[in-house]
């Protein structure tokens, strides 16, 4: 039987005679009480070193603290919230199955709801390009991953002229910057 003190990658084995005895007390325990198994319990402690002892011991502890957390999260989990003190189920507006009817679902599409269609009418807490365009993202259904990349790529991809679109626009923005400039009119005198 492998057991570890603390968390650790390579468990220390049991001796053998020490699990023999560990197990006989197991299985008396199940079948009986503990209280019944207490020759077991001593022949236990007889026959196993003390490092072994202490690591069951300590091994104990961490199951206890796990279920002190686990307790604790289930407690937070299932207190109501301060906005729904006060409040019960007769409160919401209840939906019929009518609403889930074809007639009433959008119907722009081969599903009726567009489900199969991340990026139309996407869910608002997703990070997606409907809602964050700066954010890309790869699904089962493709995503937008490297369409930033590829877009940026044809921007600065020259033609058979040798301009790009990128030299085109500043080429443009600086036609715009000497036309809104003000006329210097030249006084001689």
């Amino acid at each position: 039987m492998k057991f570890s003190k603390y968390m650790t990658l390579i468990p220390n084995f049991i001796p053998r005679g020490c699990y023999k005895e560990i197990r006989k007390f197991q299985i008396c325990a199940s079948k009986k009480s503990a209280d019944h198994c207490v020759n077991d319990k001593l022949s236990v402690m007889e026959v196993c070193p003390d490092h072994v002892l202490e690591g069951l011991q300590e091994k104990k502890k961490w199951y206890l603290r796990a279920e002190v957390i686990d307790n604790q999260t289930y407690k937070r989990g299932m207190t109501v919230s301060d906005y729904n003190k006060g409040r019960t189920v007769s409160d919401l507006t209840l939906k019929t199955w009518e609403y889930g009817k074809g007639g009433n679902l959008r119907s722009d599409s081969l599903w009726q709801d567009d489900r199969y269609n991340p990026t139309k009418f996407s869910h608002p807490h997703r990070n997606d390009n409907v809602n964050f365009p700066e954010q890309e993202y790869k699904d089962i259904f493709g995503g937008t991953k490297g369409t930033a990349e590829q877009a940026e790529k044809e921007y600065f991809t020259l033609d058979s002229e040798g301009k790009s679109k990128a030299t085109r626009d500043w080429a443009t923005q600086q036609l715009e910057k000497a036309s809104a400039a003000p006329k210097v009119e030249d006084h001689k005198h």
